[in-house]
C-alpha cells in the first residue's frame, strides 16, 4: 500500500476520513435569516436617520434664506415707518416652502464688532429694547411695532449702521429616530444698512 503523501501523519483507513457526516442545513437557515433581520434592522435606522437629517439640514439652509431676505428689506428699508412688517412678511415669504411657521423673529441692532445681538434681547419677548425688536408667534399674527423704532435706523457715509435679523422656527420629527417633539432651528443675517 502506498502511504498517503498529502497526509503524512494520519494512520488508518483513508476511506473512513473521506466519508462525510450529514449535516442539518435548517440551523444554517434560521441563523442566516436572524442574522439578515438584524442587518436590515441596523441599515433601516442608518437610512431614517440619514433622512432626518438630511431634511433638517435642508430646512435649515431654508431658515438661513429667509433670514437673508429679512435682513436685506430691514437694510433697504432702514428708516421706514413699516420696515419691521416688511421684515416680517419677507421673512414669511422664505419660508413658504416649509410646512412651519417662524416662532420668534427678532430684528436688531447688530453694532457690535462681530455683528452679535446684545445679551439684552437674548432672554426677551415682545416688544424687545431699545436694541431690537422681538416678535413671537402671538405677535406675527397681528402685527404691532416692536421697541426698536426704524427711526433710529439710519445709516451715513460718516457711521454706518448694521441691522441683524435672527429667525427661529420649529421643525417636527418626522422619523423620530432623533427623539420626538420639534427640533428648534435658530438662523441669523446681518447686513449694514443702506445710506440714504
Amino acid at each position: 500500500m502506498m502511504p498517503n503523501l498529502l497526509y503524512p501523519l494520519r494512520k488508518g483507513n483513508d476511506a473512513s476520513l473521506r466519508r462525510r457526516v450529514p449535516r442539518d442545513h435548517s440551523t444554517e437557515r434560521g441563523a442566516a435569516l436572524v442574522e439578515l433581520s438584524i442587518v436590515a434592522l441596523l441599515l433601516a435606522t442608518v437610512a431614517l436617520g440619514t433622512l432626518e437629517l438630511g431634511m433638517a439640514w435642508s430646512d435649515a439652509q431654508l431658515v438661513n434664506q429667509a433670514a437673508r431676505s429679512g435682513a436685506r428689506v430691514a437694510a433697504q428699508l432702514s428708516d421706514d415707518a413699516d420696515a419691521d412688517e416688511h421684515v416680517v412678511d419677507a421673512v414669511e415669504a422664505g419660508l413658504g416652502r416649509l410646512a412651519v411657521n417662524p416662532i420668534r423673529i427678532v430684528v436688531y441692532d447688530a453694532g457690535a464688532t462681530d455683528g452679535s445681538m446684545h445679551n439684552s434681547c437674548l432672554r426677551l419677548s415682545f416688544p424687545g429694547n431699545r436694541h431690537c425688536s422681538i416678535y413671537d408667534e402671538q405677535h406675527l399674527t397681528t402685527f404691532s411695532q416692536g421697541n426698536w423704532p426704524p427711526s433710529r435706523r439710519t445709516s451715513s457715509i460718516d457711521s454706518a449702521v448694521y441691522v441683524g435679523v435672527e429667525v427661529a422656527v420649529e421643525r417636527p420629527m418626522f422619523t423620530g429616530l432623533l427623539g420626538s417633539g420639534a427640533m428648534t432651528i435658530t438662523e441669523t443675517a446681518v447686513m449694514r444698512v443702506e445710506a440714504r
